[in-house]
């Protein structure tokens, strides 16, 4: 891993919560369950078992132009980067530009340069972009990011976080999801309160009340559960209405 900057890059190139317990409490005519219990880890796993992917430096040689791409890599895969990382920008299916160099520069911020090769029949030519996180077994591929300009730049004068969680092979569908509470509802939301929605005991998303999060499916119409923590009722609410994952936002009001 090598310590860099932007300059120096570019000069080089040129919803809601649950827990099971025993003593869960039918609450409000069966509308949730209630558990006590501390506060939850919610999580949604992005392990997968994919191998490492068998791309190819391309050779300079055949071709006639270049263009530079500086990638951020987006914090929700940064905790997991390692230097056994690899990232590619492919060209109908063909890697035109491949990196595993993973550089730093602040605690927590890598950036991987890429130096994407074309031809003049390439102008313009839809870019797809793939990495591999090595931790987690996982291929993220984002098509159509951009085209390709030679000797175009970008991603040095402002940073490019592409979304790369977007192209999850585990979980190709995701959708935003809302979580509010119905007026009515007799609770007191704090900052620590957490939502949560799952497939089984799966997590598939987790956020805050009132603020849009991911939700992961494998495929749409997944049926979902949703979970609710209550740091002052210090515990967690199930609910038995239900959410389906569609090509659309998604709004859930909890009513206990």
């Amino acid at each position: 891993m090598k310590a860099i900057s932007k300059i120096m890059l570019l000069m080089a190139a040129l919803t809601t919560a649950w827990g099971c317990s025993s003593d869960d409490e039918e609450m409000n005519g069966s509308n949730a369950t209630f558990s006590a219990g501390e506060k939850p880890c919610w999580t949604v796993n992005l392990t997968g078992h994919e191998g490492r992917p068998d791309w190819t430096m391309p050779d300079p040689a055949g071709y006639e132009s270049d263009m530079f791409l500086l990638v951020r890599l987006q914090d929700e895969l940064a905790a997991s980067s390692s230097d056994d990382d690899c990232m590619a920008v492919l060209i109908d299916g063909e890697c035109r530009g491949l990196t595993q160099v993973r550089n730093t520069a602040d605690e927590g911020v890598y950036y991987y340069l890429l130096k994407i090769h074309g031809n003049n029949a390439d102008l313009r030519a839809p870019l797809t972009l793939s990495y591999y996180s090595a931790q987690l077994k996982q291929l993220f591929t984002l098509p159509a990011i951009d085209v390709f300009v030679p000797e175009r730049t970008r991603g040095f004068d402002s940073d490019y976080v592409p979304p790369l969680l977007d192209g999850c092979a585990k979980y190709p569908v995701q959708q935003p999801l809302t979580v509010t509470l119905k007026p009515s509802t007799p609770l007191n939301i704090t900052p620590d309160d957490e939502v949560a929605v799952f497939v089984g005991d799966e997590c598939r998303g987790a956020g805050q009340l009132g603020t849009s999060f991911t939700v992961f499916a494998r495929d749409e119409g997944d049926v979902m559960q949703v979970r609710y923590y209550s740091a002052r009722k210090g515990g967690i609410y199930s609910f038995a209405k239900t959410i389906t994952v569609l090509q659309q936002q998604i709004n859930y009001q909890m009513d206990l």
